[in-house]
């Protein structure tokens, strides 16, 4: 590795392009590498490890393992004056079939990378290289955040929790994400949204505890599984008839497990799924509905019932100071004009337990290609990472620490 190319200063846009086009067949390589090896959450061994590989003799790193089990920290510009600013990638895997066809497609049955943390990381790893050779004239330092765990896990609240936003303190962090909102958006644009950006999420686990029999003597049984509709049938008014129409709210049951013939009515039921909002107090309301709701089914029809409900991650909101500070930095570096403002979503995302602590800020690069109609989302077993964001998503994490800190002192 030439240590020539990590000394620069002063860089024009084309020398970041030329940088980034020098480096490109690497960070390319490392994301196949990755998605040939997913690992679930808490598991990325290896893939820090790869990180910590590709970034292996870059003069101007402090690098920090082992946080939340296997995240890491690349530190860059640690004495810099200003402010201090995080990007942030996750490295978990999904516990998917992948059915992608791709030459590079996992090795291991079970598992992939279906939601596009292998670019995740390949990028911010892209970018940590690069920024490296600038750390002299940073305006701040900057620190990159490789978590596990997003995937459920709450990779990031274990990650604050064990102090990535301090040593030195981190004023906002800001993450990406590929092919959200819009699955068939087309490649090119930058898309935010403004405010609440993705819901809070919470899970329930329900079991009912009737009285099981023959099939031909209902009258003789507690029927879980009659009971089990009942509560079906009443949960989905939770969101209809209980959350103001202007609000959003998501209440889905996901399985439903009961019986083991055809002539026998079982002595137990369970459902189970989740719930979401892009408010708090609403994610709450559903919580405490919920309860009362199939408390009372069960009771009205003689059974009994054990609930688990939880509350998993927070509401992830985007910091209005903080999208006027990325708007002009895109601005400056000429892609204001690619920008688009999208609806919220309803999935969960664990950068908001970062939001929660410091201003924070998650963006979108569509992946859709041009003129493809239907092109797998995330979660699905045919999905695969669009391999032609690579360099822009280097681009903005580049562009967005360079710049960050003078604008973020001046607002």
């Amino acid at each position: 590795m030439d240590a020539c190319m990590f000394r620069h200063r002063n860089m024009s846009n084309a020398h970041l392009k030329s940088l980034i086009e020098s480096i490109l067949p690497e960070v390319l390589e490392l994301r196949h590498d990755l998605h040939r090896h997913p690992e679930l959450a808490f598991e990325e061994h290896r893939t820090a490890g790869k990180v910590k590989e590709f970034l292996h003799g870059v003069p101007g790193l402090e690098i920090r393992s082992g946080i939340a089990g296997t995240g890491l920290t690349v530190l860059i510009g640690k004495d810099r004056p200003g402010p201090c600013v995080g990007l942030r990638a996750d490295m978990d895997a999904l516990p998917i079939e992948e059915e992608s066809g791709v030459e590079w497609a996992s090795g291991d049955p079970g598992r992939m990378h279906a939601c596009g943390h292998d670019g995740h990381t390949a990028m911010l790893a892209g970018a940590a290289r690069i920024l490296a050779g600038m750390a002299a004239d940073l305006p701040g330092p900057v620190k990159c955040i490789f978590q596990p765990a997003e995937e459920g896990g709450g990779g990031g609240r274990r990650m604050v929790e064990e102090g990535v936003l301090q040593d030195p303190p981190v004023e906002a962090v800001f993450g990406l994400h590929n092919n959200f909102p819009v699955p068939d958006m087309e490649i090119g644009p930058i898309a935010y949204v403004s405010g609440p950006c993705m819901a809070g999420t919470g899970t329930f686990d329900i079991e009912i505890l009737g009285h099981g029999g023959h099939a031909a003597f209902p009258h003789l049984c507690v029927d879980p599984v009659y009971i089990g509709s009942c509560i079906v049938s009443q949960l989905q008014g939770l969101v209809s008839r209980s959350v103001d129409p202007i609000s959003s709210a998501v209440l889905s049951v996901t399985q439903f497990h009961a019986g083991s013939a055809f002539n026998i009515i079982p002595r137990t039921a369970r459902l189970t799924g989740t719930l979401r909002a892009l408010d708090m107090k609403i994610l709450e309301q559903l919580k405490a509905g919920l309860e009362k709701r199939v408390t009372e089914v069960a009771k009205a029809h003689g059974a009994e019932v054990k609930i688990r409900c939880d509350i998993g991650y927070p509401v992830l909101v985007n910091s209005r100071e903080l999208e006027e500070v990325f708007l002009e930095i895109l601005k400056e570096t000429g892609d204001s004009g690619s920008v688009v403002e999208v609806p919220p979503v309803m999935a969960g995302e664990d950068f908001a337990f970062y939001a929660r602590e410091v201003p924070s800020f998650f963006y979108f690069l569509p992946s859709c290609p041009k003129g493809v109609t239907d092109n797998p989302a995330c979660h699905h077993p045919a999905f695969d990472f669009n391999d032609d964001l690579l360099a822009t998503g280097i681009r903005l994490h580049v562009e967005t620490a360079r710049r960050f800190a003078p604008r973020w002192k001046a607002r």
